[in-house]
Protein backbone atom coordinates (compact mmCIF):
# COMPACT_ATOMS: atom_id res chain seq x y z
CA UNK A 1 0.00 0.00 0.00
CA UNK A 2 1.27 3.40 -0.83
CA UNK A 3 1.17 5.85 1.84
CA UNK A 4 1.54 10.11 0.73
CA UNK A 5 3.61 11.75 2.56
CA UNK A 6 4.83 15.84 2.99
CA UNK A 7 6.83 17.00 0.19
CA UNK A 8 9.54 17.98 2.86
CA UNK A 9 9.92 13.81 3.63
CA UNK A 10 11.77 13.71 0.30
CA UNK A 11 14.90 15.36 2.74
CA UNK A 12 14.84 11.52 4.70
CA UNK A 13 16.02 10.00 0.85
CA UNK A 14 17.94 12.76 -0.46
CA UNK A 15 21.99 10.67 -0.44
CA UNK A 16 24.24 14.17 0.15
CA UNK A 17 23.56 17.28 1.73
CA UNK A 18 24.09 20.64 0.45
CA UNK A 19 27.35 20.34 -0.09
CA UNK A 20 27.81 17.16 -1.59
CA UNK A 21 28.79 15.46 1.44
CA UNK A 22 27.14 12.03 2.59
CA UNK A 23 24.25 12.31 4.35
CA UNK A 24 25.44 11.24 8.16
CA UNK A 25 22.73 13.65 10.32
CA UNK A 26 19.01 14.48 9.43
CA UNK A 27 18.00 16.75 11.72
CA UNK A 28 14.02 17.28 11.72
CA UNK A 29 12.51 20.43 13.74
CA UNK A 30 9.84 22.50 14.04
CA UNK A 31 6.19 23.24 15.63
CA UNK A 32 3.53 20.62 16.56
CA UNK A 33 1.51 19.34 14.29
CA UNK A 34 4.05 19.08 11.53
CA UNK A 35 3.64 15.28 11.06
CA UNK A 36 7.11 14.44 11.92
CA UNK A 37 7.14 10.76 13.75
CA UNK A 38 4.37 9.64 11.48
CA UNK A 39 6.63 10.57 8.60
CA UNK A 40 9.69 9.45 9.94
CA UNK A 41 8.15 5.98 10.77
CA UNK A 42 7.00 5.69 7.20
CA UNK A 43 10.76 5.97 6.14
CA UNK A 44 11.84 3.86 8.07
CA UNK A 45 9.65 0.86 7.13
CA UNK A 46 10.33 1.30 3.50
CA UNK A 47 14.52 1.53 4.39
CA UNK A 48 13.69 -1.85 6.16
CA UNK A 49 11.68 -3.16 3.68
CA UNK A 50 13.85 -2.48 1.02
CA UNK A 51 17.17 -3.79 2.43
CA UNK A 52 18.18 -5.54 5.29
CA UNK A 53 18.94 -3.01 7.89
CA UNK A 54 19.00 -2.84 11.24
CA UNK A 55 17.35 0.44 12.89
CA UNK A 56 17.66 1.99 16.73
CA UNK A 57 14.75 4.17 17.83
CA UNK A 58 16.17 6.20 20.40
CA UNK A 59 14.58 8.52 23.64
CA UNK A 60 16.91 9.69 26.53
CA UNK A 61 14.11 8.01 28.77
CA UNK A 62 12.18 4.85 28.43
CA UNK A 63 10.98 2.60 31.30
CA UNK A 64 9.24 0.42 29.27
CA UNK A 65 8.11 -0.57 25.61
CA UNK A 66 5.23 1.78 25.87
CA UNK A 67 7.43 4.93 26.52
CA UNK A 68 9.10 4.08 23.13
CA UNK A 69 7.64 4.55 19.56
CA UNK A 70 7.34 0.92 18.98
CA UNK A 71 3.38 1.16 18.66
CA UNK A 72 3.42 4.33 16.42
CA UNK A 73 5.59 1.95 13.90
CA UNK A 74 3.83 -1.01 14.54
CA UNK A 75 0.53 0.65 13.58
CA UNK A 76 1.95 1.95 10.59
CA UNK A 77 3.34 -1.15 9.69
CA UNK A 78 -0.21 -2.61 9.80
CA UNK A 79 -1.66 0.38 7.61
CA UNK A 80 0.96 -0.37 4.95
CA UNK A 81 -0.39 -3.92 5.24
CA UNK A 82 3.17 -4.89 5.85
CA UNK A 83 1.99 -6.69 9.35
CA UNK A 84 0.54 -9.39 11.19
CA UNK A 85 -2.84 -8.56 9.51
CA UNK A 86 -1.51 -8.13 5.79
CA UNK A 87 1.38 -9.68 4.68
CA UNK A 88 3.52 -10.89 7.27
CA UNK A 89 6.49 -9.56 6.20
CA UNK A 90 7.21 -7.86 9.63
CA UNK A 91 6.99 -9.52 12.81
CA UNK A 92 6.48 -8.30 16.29
CA UNK A 93 7.90 -9.22 19.70
CA UNK A 94 7.72 -7.77 22.66
CA UNK A 95 10.76 -5.47 22.18
CA UNK A 96 11.74 -5.75 18.96
CA UNK A 97 10.28 -5.82 15.07
CA UNK A 98 11.66 -7.81 12.70
CA UNK A 99 11.57 -8.30 8.65
CA UNK A 100 11.43 -11.96 6.75
CA UNK A 101 15.04 -9.92 5.13
CA UNK A 102 16.61 -9.65 8.50
CA UNK A 103 15.86 -6.21 9.05
CA UNK A 104 15.43 -5.41 12.98
CA UNK A 105 14.04 -2.11 14.77
CA UNK A 106 15.10 -2.16 18.65
CA UNK A 107 14.02 0.73 21.07
CA UNK A 108 16.28 1.77 23.72
CA UNK A 109 16.25 4.73 26.48
CA UNK A 110 19.52 6.33 26.13
CA UNK A 111 19.80 7.21 30.20
CA UNK A 112 17.43 4.86 31.34
CA UNK A 113 17.66 1.59 32.64
CA UNK A 114 18.13 -0.37 29.73
CA UNK A 115 21.87 -1.54 28.33
CA UNK A 116 24.25 0.94 27.69
CA UNK A 117 24.31 2.35 23.82
CA UNK A 118 27.80 1.44 23.38
CA UNK A 119 26.63 -2.81 22.41
CA UNK A 120 24.36 -1.24 19.98
CA UNK A 121 27.55 -0.30 17.69
CA UNK A 122 26.63 -3.04 14.71
CA UNK A 123 23.19 -0.66 14.01
CA UNK A 124 23.08 1.21 10.43
CA UNK A 125 20.55 3.74 11.27
CA UNK A 126 19.77 5.37 14.87
CA UNK A 127 16.47 7.70 14.79
CA UNK A 128 16.18 10.19 18.23
CA UNK A 129 12.77 10.98 18.98
CA UNK A 130 12.20 13.86 21.41
CA UNK A 131 15.84 14.87 20.83
CA UNK A 132 15.72 18.31 22.49
CA UNK A 133 15.58 16.31 26.09
CA UNK A 134 18.79 14.51 25.50
CA UNK A 135 21.78 15.49 27.57
CA UNK A 136 25.36 16.15 26.40
CA UNK A 137 27.06 13.25 28.12
CA UNK A 138 23.64 11.00 26.04
CA UNK A 139 24.69 12.88 22.67
CA UNK A 140 28.65 12.23 23.13
CA UNK A 141 27.44 8.23 23.64
CA UNK A 142 25.61 7.92 20.96
CA UNK A 143 27.24 9.33 17.81
CA UNK A 144 30.28 7.45 18.14
CA UNK A 145 28.61 4.20 18.28
CA UNK A 146 26.69 4.57 15.04
CA UNK A 147 29.97 4.38 13.11
CA UNK A 148 29.44 1.81 10.30
CA UNK A 149 29.81 2.83 6.82
CA UNK A 150 27.09 5.10 5.79
CA UNK A 151 25.57 5.08 8.63
CA UNK A 152 22.95 7.78 9.59
CA UNK A 153 21.42 9.70 12.50
CA UNK A 154 18.04 11.37 12.50
CA UNK A 155 17.09 13.71 15.45
CA UNK A 156 13.42 15.01 15.35
CA UNK A 157 11.92 17.36 18.50
CA UNK A 158 10.26 20.57 18.90
CA UNK A 159 13.03 22.98 19.85
CA UNK A 160 12.86 24.50 23.35
CA UNK A 161 15.96 26.60 23.93
CA UNK A 162 19.05 27.75 22.08
CA UNK A 163 21.32 25.92 25.14
CA UNK A 164 19.89 22.64 24.65
CA UNK A 165 22.57 20.70 23.42
CA UNK A 166 21.16 19.15 20.22
CA UNK A 167 20.23 23.10 19.16
CA UNK A 168 24.24 23.51 20.44
CA UNK A 169 25.14 21.04 17.75
CA UNK A 170 22.89 21.92 14.66
CA UNK A 171 21.62 25.45 15.08
CA UNK A 172 24.31 27.60 16.16
CA UNK A 173 26.22 28.34 12.89
CA UNK A 174 28.39 25.69 12.93
CA UNK A 175 27.29 21.86 12.18
CA UNK A 176 28.49 18.71 11.93
CA UNK A 177 29.95 17.22 8.54
CA UNK A 178 26.81 15.53 6.34
CA UNK A 179 24.48 17.39 8.07
CA UNK A 180 20.72 18.57 6.34
CA UNK A 181 18.98 20.60 8.32
CA UNK A 182 15.02 20.44 7.85
CA UNK A 183 12.48 22.66 9.16
CA UNK A 184 8.76 21.75 9.35
CA UNK A 185 5.89 22.77 10.52
CA UNK A 186 2.01 22.29 11.14
CA UNK A 187 1.38 24.47 7.62
CA UNK A 188 3.52 21.80 5.59
CA UNK A 189 0.91 19.05 6.72
CA UNK A 190 -1.25 18.11 4.43
CA UNK A 191 -3.44 16.00 6.75
CA UNK A 192 -3.10 18.75 9.92
CA UNK A 193 -6.26 17.36 11.96
CA UNK A 194 -8.87 19.45 12.91
CA UNK A 195 -8.53 18.23 16.32
CA UNK A 196 -4.98 19.74 16.46
CA UNK A 197 -6.63 22.79 14.40
CA UNK A 198 -9.22 24.33 17.49
CA UNK A 199 -6.23 23.86 19.86
CA UNK A 200 -3.55 26.33 17.43
CA UNK A 201 -6.48 28.71 16.89
CA UNK A 202 -7.19 28.93 20.56
CA UNK A 203 -3.20 29.66 20.86
CA UNK A 204 -3.25 31.91 18.11
CA UNK A 205 -6.11 34.30 19.59
CA UNK A 206 -5.29 34.28 22.79
CA UNK A 207 -1.58 33.19 23.53
CA UNK A 208 0.88 35.01 20.83
CA UNK A 209 3.81 33.94 22.97
CA UNK A 210 2.54 30.12 23.31
CA UNK A 211 1.97 30.11 19.39
CA UNK A 212 4.95 30.97 18.54
CA UNK A 213 6.80 28.63 20.54
CA UNK A 214 4.53 25.36 19.97
CA UNK A 215 3.47 26.03 16.82
CA UNK A 216 5.93 28.31 15.32
CA UNK A 217 8.77 25.95 16.86
CA UNK A 218 10.28 29.53 18.02
CA UNK A 219 12.40 29.21 21.57
CA UNK A 220 11.03 29.61 24.83
CA UNK A 221 12.24 33.07 25.87
CA UNK A 222 13.93 31.81 29.56
CA UNK A 223 13.59 34.18 32.21
CA UNK A 224 13.46 34.72 35.90
CA UNK A 225 9.68 35.70 35.50
CA UNK A 226 9.31 31.64 35.23
CA UNK A 227 7.22 30.04 37.54
CA UNK A 228 8.19 26.46 37.51
CA UNK A 229 11.67 25.50 37.36
CA UNK A 230 11.56 22.18 39.14
CA UNK A 231 10.16 20.20 36.73
CA UNK A 232 11.22 17.41 34.74
CA UNK A 233 9.33 15.46 31.36
CA UNK A 234 9.78 11.37 31.39
CA UNK A 235 7.89 8.42 31.06
CA UNK A 236 7.16 6.54 34.53
CA UNK A 237 5.74 3.45 35.38
CA UNK A 238 2.37 4.06 37.39
CA UNK A 239 2.80 1.94 40.63
CA UNK A 240 -0.11 -0.19 41.43
CA UNK A 241 -0.78 1.81 44.90
CA UNK A 242 -0.81 4.95 44.14
CA UNK A 243 -3.56 7.18 45.90
CA UNK A 244 -4.45 9.47 43.07
CA UNK A 245 -5.64 12.82 42.99
CA UNK A 246 -8.13 14.64 40.05
CA UNK A 247 -8.33 18.10 39.53
CA UNK A 248 -10.41 19.90 36.77
CA UNK A 249 -10.78 22.96 35.25
CA UNK A 250 -13.79 24.04 33.43
CA UNK A 251 -13.54 25.65 29.83
CA UNK A 252 -15.80 28.81 28.97
CA UNK A 253 -16.89 29.04 25.34
CA UNK A 254 -13.52 28.61 23.60
CA UNK A 255 -11.69 27.75 26.48
CA UNK A 256 -10.31 24.17 26.72
CA UNK A 257 -11.73 21.75 29.57
CA UNK A 258 -9.48 20.09 31.75
CA UNK A 259 -9.32 16.87 33.55
CA UNK A 260 -5.49 15.47 35.56
CA UNK A 261 -4.29 12.57 37.51
CA UNK A 262 -1.77 12.60 39.38
CA UNK A 263 -0.45 11.45 42.79
CA UNK A 264 2.74 11.89 44.78
CA UNK A 265 5.51 9.79 45.35
CA UNK A 266 9.49 9.34 45.14
CA UNK A 267 11.80 7.58 43.17
CA UNK A 268 13.34 4.56 44.24
CA UNK A 269 16.78 5.68 43.56
CA UNK A 270 18.51 7.90 40.63
CA UNK A 271 14.94 9.88 38.84
CA UNK A 272 14.41 8.24 36.04
CA UNK A 273 16.40 5.22 35.64
CA UNK A 274 14.45 3.26 39.20
CA UNK A 275 11.01 2.47 40.15
CA UNK A 276 8.49 5.04 41.26
CA UNK A 277 7.45 4.64 44.51
CA UNK A 278 3.80 5.69 45.79
CA UNK A 279 4.37 7.69 48.95
CA UNK A 280 2.78 10.22 50.27
CA UNK A 281 5.47 11.84 52.47
CA UNK A 282 7.60 11.93 49.39
CA UNK A 283 8.74 14.85 47.46
CA UNK A 284 7.64 14.09 44.10
CA UNK A 285 4.67 14.95 42.39
CA UNK A 286 4.34 12.13 39.45
CA UNK A 287 1.27 13.46 36.51
CA UNK A 288 0.34 10.62 34.32
CA UNK A 289 -2.65 11.34 32.54
CA UNK A 290 -4.38 14.66 31.15
CA UNK A 291 -7.80 14.92 29.06
CA UNK A 292 -7.95 18.56 27.54
CA UNK A 293 -10.51 19.33 24.89
CA UNK A 294 -11.06 23.24 23.79
CA UNK A 295 -14.87 23.81 23.35
CA UNK A 296 -15.93 20.95 24.81
CA UNK A 297 -19.73 21.02 25.17
CA UNK A 298 -21.35 20.09 29.00
CA UNK A 299 -23.08 17.12 27.76
CA UNK A 300 -19.25 15.93 26.48
CA UNK A 301 -17.56 16.47 29.23
CA UNK A 302 -18.20 13.22 31.33
CA UNK A 303 -17.07 11.21 28.11
CA UNK A 304 -13.47 13.35 27.96
CA UNK A 305 -13.10 12.78 31.67
CA UNK A 306 -13.75 8.92 31.37
CA UNK A 307 -14.43 7.96 27.82
CA UNK A 308 -17.30 5.26 27.38
CA UNK A 309 -19.59 4.59 30.05
CA UNK A 310 -19.57 0.59 30.74
CA UNK A 311 -22.64 1.06 33.10
CA UNK A 312 -26.35 0.10 32.60
CA UNK A 313 -28.07 1.83 31.79
CA UNK A 314 -25.33 4.07 29.89
CA UNK A 315 -25.35 7.61 31.42
CA UNK A 316 -23.98 9.30 28.42
CA UNK A 317 -22.40 8.80 24.78
CA UNK A 318 -19.12 9.20 23.44
CA UNK A 319 -19.70 10.35 19.96
CA UNK A 320 -15.77 11.55 19.53
CA UNK A 321 -14.17 8.63 21.08
CA UNK A 322 -12.31 9.95 24.19
CA UNK A 323 -10.37 7.54 25.57
CA UNK A 324 -10.74 9.32 29.02
CA UNK A 325 -8.68 8.97 32.48
CA UNK A 326 -8.69 5.88 34.51
CA UNK A 327 -10.19 5.58 37.49
CA UNK A 328 -12.24 9.31 37.29
CA UNK A 329 -15.20 7.82 36.95
CA UNK A 330 -14.19 6.34 40.94
CA UNK A 331 -12.20 8.88 42.47
CA UNK A 332 -12.98 12.20 43.78
CA UNK A 333 -11.93 14.85 41.51
CA UNK A 334 -11.82 18.34 43.14
CA UNK A 335 -13.14 20.95 40.34
CA UNK A 336 -13.38 25.14 39.71
CA UNK A 337 -16.23 26.48 41.87
CA UNK A 338 -17.14 28.66 39.05
CA UNK A 339 -19.46 26.29 37.10
CA UNK A 340 -21.55 25.28 39.90
CA UNK A 341 -23.90 23.95 37.40
CA UNK A 342 -21.53 21.99 35.36
CA UNK A 343 -20.45 20.18 38.87
CA UNK A 344 -24.19 19.98 39.42
CA UNK A 345 -24.35 18.46 36.21
CA UNK A 346 -21.46 15.59 36.54
CA UNK A 347 -22.65 14.69 39.80
CA UNK A 348 -25.66 13.87 38.62
CA UNK A 349 -23.68 11.59 35.85
CA UNK A 350 -22.36 9.67 39.01
CA UNK A 351 -19.30 11.18 38.96
CA UNK A 352 -17.85 12.19 42.79
CA UNK A 353 -16.37 15.77 42.01
CA UNK A 354 -16.49 18.87 45.01
CA UNK A 355 -15.63 22.62 43.94
CA UNK A 356 -12.22 23.63 45.16
CA UNK A 357 -12.29 26.60 47.88
CA UNK A 358 -11.26 29.78 46.49
CA UNK A 359 -10.63 33.23 48.55
CA UNK A 360 -8.38 35.40 49.03
CA UNK A 361 -4.81 34.18 48.37
CA UNK A 362 -5.82 30.76 47.38
CA UNK A 363 -4.08 30.66 43.69
CA UNK A 364 -0.95 31.97 45.22
CA UNK A 365 -0.72 29.34 48.04
CA UNK A 366 -1.75 26.71 45.80
CA UNK A 367 1.42 27.42 42.90
CA UNK A 368 3.89 27.79 46.26
CA UNK A 369 2.55 24.39 46.99
CA UNK A 370 3.13 23.13 43.74
CA UNK A 371 6.28 24.26 44.09
CA UNK A 372 7.34 22.61 47.17
CA UNK A 373 7.78 19.22 44.81
CA UNK A 374 9.48 17.97 41.82
CA UNK A 375 6.95 17.97 39.15
CA UNK A 376 7.53 14.81 37.10
CA UNK A 377 5.16 15.02 33.74
CA UNK A 378 4.47 12.01 31.57
CA UNK A 379 5.01 12.59 28.22
CA UNK A 380 1.43 12.31 26.82
CA UNK A 381 0.35 15.21 29.21
CA UNK A 382 1.91 17.83 26.57
CA UNK A 383 -0.78 20.18 27.41
CA UNK A 384 1.27 20.45 30.99
CA UNK A 385 4.82 20.79 30.00
CA UNK A 386 3.64 23.41 27.91
CA UNK A 387 2.17 25.69 30.44
CA UNK A 388 4.61 24.55 32.93
CA UNK A 389 7.34 26.06 30.22
CA UNK A 390 5.20 29.12 29.96
CA UNK A 391 3.52 30.28 33.23
CA UNK A 392 5.49 33.35 34.38
CA UNK A 393 4.97 35.98 36.86
CA UNK A 394 3.67 39.45 35.34
CA UNK A 395 6.45 41.31 34.47
CA UNK A 396 6.49 45.77 34.52
CA UNK A 397 6.45 46.76 30.76
CA UNK A 398 8.39 49.72 31.45
CA UNK A 399 11.44 49.08 33.93
CA UNK A 400 11.14 45.08 33.13
CA UNK A 401 10.88 44.06 36.97
CA UNK A 402 9.47 41.03 37.74
CA UNK A 403 6.09 41.69 39.83
CA UNK A 404 5.08 39.45 42.53
CA UNK A 405 1.52 38.69 40.61
CA UNK A 406 1.06 35.42 38.69
CA UNK A 407 0.02 36.52 34.82
CA UNK A 408 -2.87 34.99 34.06
CA UNK A 409 -2.03 32.92 30.97
CA UNK A 410 -1.13 29.36 29.97
CA UNK A 411 -2.79 28.33 33.57
CA UNK A 412 -5.58 25.81 32.64
CA UNK A 413 -3.40 22.58 33.24
CA UNK A 414 -1.53 24.35 35.96
CA UNK A 415 -5.35 25.14 37.65
CA UNK A 416 -6.56 21.64 37.35
CA UNK A 417 -3.46 20.31 39.07
CA UNK A 418 -3.69 23.24 41.93
CA UNK A 419 -7.12 21.55 42.52
CA UNK A 420 -6.08 18.46 42.61
CA UNK A 421 -3.70 19.12 45.39
CA UNK A 422 -5.77 21.45 47.58
CA UNK A 423 -6.41 18.15 50.10
CA UNK A 424 -2.49 17.92 50.31
CA UNK A 425 -2.55 21.14 50.63
CA UNK A 426 -5.08 21.26 53.74
CA UNK A 427 -3.86 18.60 55.29
CA UNK A 428 0.01 19.65 55.02
CA UNK A 429 -1.43 22.64 56.84
CA UNK A 430 -2.74 21.00 59.50
CA UNK A 431 -6.86 21.66 58.81
CA UNK A 432 -8.88 18.59 59.85
CA UNK A 433 -11.51 17.46 57.28
CA UNK A 434 -13.73 14.69 58.61
CA UNK A 435 -15.90 12.32 56.71
CA UNK A 436 -18.62 10.31 57.83
CA UNK A 437 -21.53 7.96 56.60
CA UNK A 438 -23.01 6.63 59.92
CA UNK A 439 -20.86 5.60 63.55
CA UNK A 440 -17.70 5.55 61.85
CA UNK A 441 -16.09 8.47 60.87
CA UNK A 442 -12.65 8.82 59.19
CA UNK A 443 -10.38 11.55 57.96
CA UNK A 444 -7.35 11.95 56.23
CA UNK A 445 -3.32 11.30 57.97
CA UNK A 446 -3.48 14.62 59.86
CA UNK A 447 -5.54 12.36 62.44
CA UNK A 448 -2.48 11.20 63.63
CA UNK A 449 -0.92 14.60 64.56
CA UNK A 450 -3.76 14.90 66.58
CA UNK A 451 -3.56 14.48 70.74
CA UNK A 452 -6.56 12.19 71.97
CA UNK A 453 -7.78 14.88 74.05
CA UNK A 454 -8.58 17.11 71.18
CA UNK A 455 -10.63 14.65 69.82
CA UNK A 456 -12.77 14.25 72.56
CA UNK A 457 -11.53 10.57 73.30
CA UNK A 458 -13.26 8.25 70.31
CA UNK A 459 -11.60 5.04 69.21
CA UNK A 460 -9.43 5.52 66.20
CA UNK A 461 -6.09 4.22 65.14
CA UNK A 462 -3.52 6.87 64.67
CA UNK A 463 -1.59 5.06 61.89
CA UNK A 464 -4.53 4.32 59.95
CA UNK A 465 -6.35 7.75 59.98
CA UNK A 466 -9.87 6.82 61.53
CA UNK A 467 -12.10 7.17 64.54
CA UNK A 468 -15.39 5.71 65.56
CA UNK A 469 -17.72 7.13 68.69
CA UNK A 470 -21.12 5.65 70.13
CA UNK A 471 -23.47 7.97 68.23
CA UNK A 472 -23.35 10.84 65.58
CA UNK A 473 -24.79 13.15 67.96
CA UNK A 474 -21.85 12.86 70.24
CA UNK A 475 -18.15 13.13 70.40
CA UNK A 476 -16.54 14.33 67.81
CA UNK A 477 -19.36 15.39 65.64
CA UNK A 478 -20.83 17.57 68.32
Amino acid sequence: MKVSLPEWAAWLDVPVNASREPARHRVLFGGRGGAKSWTISLKLIERARRRRVRILCLREFQNSMRDSSKKLIEDSIERMGMGPGGDRFFSFTEREIRGRNGSIFTFVGLNGKDASIKSFEGYDLAWVEEAATLSQSSIDALIPTIRREGSEIWWSYNPRYPTDPVDRMFRNGSVPPGTILVEMGWADNPWFPEVLRRDMDYDRARDPEKYAHIWQGQYVIHSEAQVFHNWSRMPFATPADAIFRFGADWGYSNDPTVLVRCFIGRWEGEPGRTKVIADRTGRCLFVDYEAYLVGCAINNTPALFAGSDDRRPVRWANPFLHPGIPGACNVRITADSARPETIAYMHAMGFDIVAATKGAGSVEDGIEFLKNYDIVVHPRCEHLADELVMYRWVTDRQTGMILPKLADAHNHVIDALRYSLEGARKAFAGEPRIYTSGPRISSDEQFSAMGRDQMWKPQFDLTKGWGTVLSRRRGILE
